[in-house]
């Protein structure tokens, strides 16, 4: 039986003409129910289409702290490329710690407390299935595994594919597996359509007496990297099936993408999906690459390729998408962000924009590794100025602003939070509350040798703006070199941080009824009536003073009620058909 019954209704049976703003005064800080009718045009995928919330990204720019987990469960547990949100933990992706490149695996649970050391576990899964599983870059969720991108080992590039298991428990070893695909390139972050792991194509090496001239190098000089081999552009995109068997070679289907529309398409690093393209980040070509995931993955007709250096495209490690724009994340002395216009044609140059960043806020602002999206601010992660110096300032464009406007920019050195060194980060993960930058190098002895630092950079992009936030869909890749595809979306701000319950699968069009729950012990997400998610949760809720949020959907949305009581799965239930 419930025992409130106080609630807010509004019936709107409108098609959403932009963001509305509805005079709310329920307030609840132990229990909520928030539920929504809608008739959906398009459901796209990656594109954060909010329903109802009371969720407002901070204005400032300062909510800076900082955790160093270099040493957790006894290990030497730095240098990260990437990380990813599973809904409730962080994985940190094992790059290059203080000695070599290694195996092990951070994760934070953002239901603990920050810097409190029982937040944090480590796993060595350096040695899985007998294989050398080390050294990656980027991972993805796909609502139950977790897939680290194989990048390269100690020795040479791999693509040993290492995979977790979430439902098993994180330091069992039988949570985890690898698989060989027994070539010797490496591939650089991946992105996910909801079925398939698009796996993007980096680097590889051939050795130096294998030819008898040099072929011209796609990349700058590696450190570490074979001084008898040289290091090449790779074209050769690999995409896993996940509805299939993991070790199953059917699962695994290549696809060289080298001279796409006559161009050189190799050497990425990065991709998105946004809903129908998979965009590959160029790392120096400045050729971007595009797959059309409606056509055959093998067919050089579904693929396409553009050339943005003479937008001033130098580096690109990453790219971000708000909905509409990719954001092509600046590396090194590139001081100039790209943007593509998702609604217009990819091979119209009228399509594509350009800014140029580099005194934002009076600051020199150049240098930047993945970056995230919060539903407002496209953040670019700090990482190196490409001559030297490694920086913890964070640049930041407000989406709802004009792209040229300088205006529309901020910028803030965190580059000293909480008396740590908090620089040289690679992308990060998003958990609908705090970003957390991966750390991966600070440059104590740059250019000598990696040496990796475990110092996690968070930001606050919330603080007590927001109560809650129900999502018909959610953005999904992390950080811009992470990939998850979360779907709908509940989410509830609580004193303790975000909680939040995810689908974990795309959404498709039509006719829905939507709820999200939470009760200080549970929260919960149901469609059409039915459980689809739940986890445990505590906290108590932030009452906050933010305006109600209406829309952001491609479509119609017909009803919403948001109740001070958790409602039960039997009355939610009987709420399905009432449109």
């Amino acid at each position: 039986m419930e025992t409130h019954d106080q609630h807010f209704r509004l019936i709107l049976n409108r098609p959403d003409a932009g963001v509305a703003q509805a005079d709310f005064k329920l307030q609840t800080t132990h229990a909520i129910t928030v539920e929504a009718w809608v008739n959906i045009r398009t459901a796209r995928a990656e594109a954060m289409q909010t329903i109802v919330a009371q969720w407002q990204p901070l204005a400032g720019f300062d909510t800076f702290d900082a955790c160093d987990a270099g040493r957790t469960s006894g290990l030497d547990t730095t240098g990260f490329f990437g990380a990813v949100f599973d809904g409730r933990y962080v994985y940190f992706v094992p790059q290059h710690d203080t000695q070599t490149r290694h195996g092990k695996v951070l994760r934070y649970d953002t239901h603990g407390e920050f810097k409190d050391p029982a937040s944090w576990q480590t796993y060595d899964a350096g040695n899985t299935d007998g294989l050398n599983t080390k050294g990656y870059y980027g991972a993805v969720f796909d609502g139950r595994y977790v897939f680290f991108v194989p990048r390269r080992d100690a020795d040479d590039f791999h693509s040993r594919v290492l995979r977790c298991d979430t439902r098993g428990r994180f330091t069992d070893k039988s949570s985890w597996s690898a698989y060989d695909l027994g070539v010797s390139r490496s591939h650089q972050s991946a992105a996910f359509d909801g079925r398939y792991i698009y796996f993007a194509p980096g680097h590889a090496s051939i050795p130096k007496d294998s030819v008898k001239e040099p072929p011209k190098c796609a990349s700058p000089a590696v450190t570490g990297m074979n001084p008898d081999s040289f290091l090449i552009g790779n074209s050769i995109v690999v995409r896993h099936d996940t509805r299939g068997e993991f070790k199953d070679p059917k699962s695994w289907v290549m696809h060289d993408a080298a001279d796409t529309d006559g161009l050189d398409a190799s050497d990425y690093d990065g991709a998105l999906f946004d809903g129908r393209y998979i965009y590959f980040a160029p790392l120096s070509t400045g050729i971007v690459l595009c797959y059309d995931t409606r056509g055959e993955f093998t067919d050089k007709r579904s693929w396409s390729a553009c050339n943005i250096k003479p937008l001033g495209m130098k580096l690109c490690v990453g790219a971000v998408f708000d909905g509409r724009h990719v954001y092509f994340v600046p590396y090194g002395e590139t001081a100039t962000v790209i943007r593509y216009d998702t609604a217009a044609a990819f091979n119209n140059p009228k399509s594509w924009s350009s800014y140029e960043f580099s005194k934002t806020a009076g600051m020199t602002t150049r240098g930047f590794d993945g970056g995230m999206f919060d539903g407002r601010y496209v953040y670019f992660v700090p990482y190196f100025d490409g001559k030297g110096f490694f920086h913890g300032v964070m640049l930041r464009y407000d989406t709802q602003s004009e792209f040229a406007n300088p205006r529309s920019w901020a910028a803030h050195d965190a580059g000293l939070v909480d008396g740590l060194k908090t620089v040289g980060f690679n992308a990060g993960a998003f958990d609908g509350r705090h970003l957390y930058c991966a750390p991966w190098n600070d440059g104590s002895a740059y250019p000598r040798a990696i040496i990796g630092n475990g110092r996690v950079l968070r930001y606050d992009t919330l603080g007590s703006n927001g109560s809650f936030s129900l999502r018909f869909c959610d953005y999904g890749h992390n950080g811009g070199l992470c990939a998850a595809l979360p779907g709908a979306r509940f989410l509830v701000n609580t004193d303790q941080g975000a909680r939040s319950v995810a689908a974990n699968r795309p959404p498709e069009p039509g006719r829905h009824y939507l709820a999200g729950t939470y009760d200080g012990r549970f929260i919960r997400l149901f469609l059409e009536g039915a459980l689809v998610n739940e986890q445990s949760a505590a906290g108590r809720m932030v009452g906050s003073q933010a305006p109600l949020s209406i829309g952001r959907v491609d479509g119609c949305i017909e009803q919403i009620r948001i109740s001070d009581c958790a409602r039960s799965a039997d009355w939610i239930a009987g709420q399905s058909g009432c449109f």
